[in-house]
């Protein structure tokens, strides 16, 4: 069971939104466009042009679900990184910039041998939930950075272990497999710090 803070993968492309809510400049190549929506309607356009399964409809969802975590990521890492005000929650703040900017690339890469899009933004949901972390001070940004770390962690951890097995293209299969470990060492990290600054007030 996916414990999901975002929509879970589904086997349809669009992501529904439940609320419009307001772009965040500092997040947003700029424009009025949810970036992950776009996304996933380009790669329906294509789709539904051709004669696919439903597996193939879940690759081009998973690239698009785990770019926009991924871009997700590195927004997090450079927030608990300038602002956290615990050792440890800044230095997996750097760790996590790094290893998100490596997995971003690469999902790109994979995006554009597919021929299918990937966000180049965060979405309107990633966005409002940077937000809302963004607002916190002291101890409580230190906790609740941390809180959305490990829940986009898992949501990835779930994706790579499914699309290991059970993508439709064998570059997509093998992608998922090769990500797949460093993914879920970066949750047990996430976890251990969480767990280090239990204790704050």
């Amino acid at each position: 069971m996916r414990h999901s803070l975002f929509l879970a993968p589904s086997r349809r492309l669009l992501f529904g939104f439940a609320l419009a809510l307001p772009l965040l400049a500092a997040c947003s190549s700029g424009g009025g466009n949810d970036a992950v929506e776009t996304a996933s309607e380009q790669n329906a356009n294509k789709i539904s042009e051709a004669d696919v399964t439903e597996k193939q409809e879940a690759d081009a969802e998973f690239l698009v679900k785990a770019t926009s975590n991924a871009l997700l990521g590195v927004e997090l890492g450079k927030l608990a990184q300038a602002r956290a005000t615990t050792p440890v929650v800044r230095t997996y703040g750097a760790r996590l910039v790094q290893n998100r900017l490596g997995l971003l690339s690469a999902l790109r890469s994979l995006g554009s041998a597919k021929q299918l899009a990937v966000p180049n933004a965060l979405g309107e949901d990633e966005q409002a939930a940077y937000h809302e972390v963004n607002t916190q001070t002291g101890s409580q940004l230190d906790k609740r950075v941390m809180d959305l770390i490990m829940k986009v962690q898992k949501q990835d951890a779930n994706a790579f272990e499914d699309m290991k097995d059970d993508a439709y293209d064998g570059d997509i299969r093998g992608f998922a497999a090769k990500y797949e470990p460093p993914v879920q060492e970066e949750l047990a990290a996430a976890e251990e710090v969480a767990d280090a600054i239990e204790d704050l007030p």
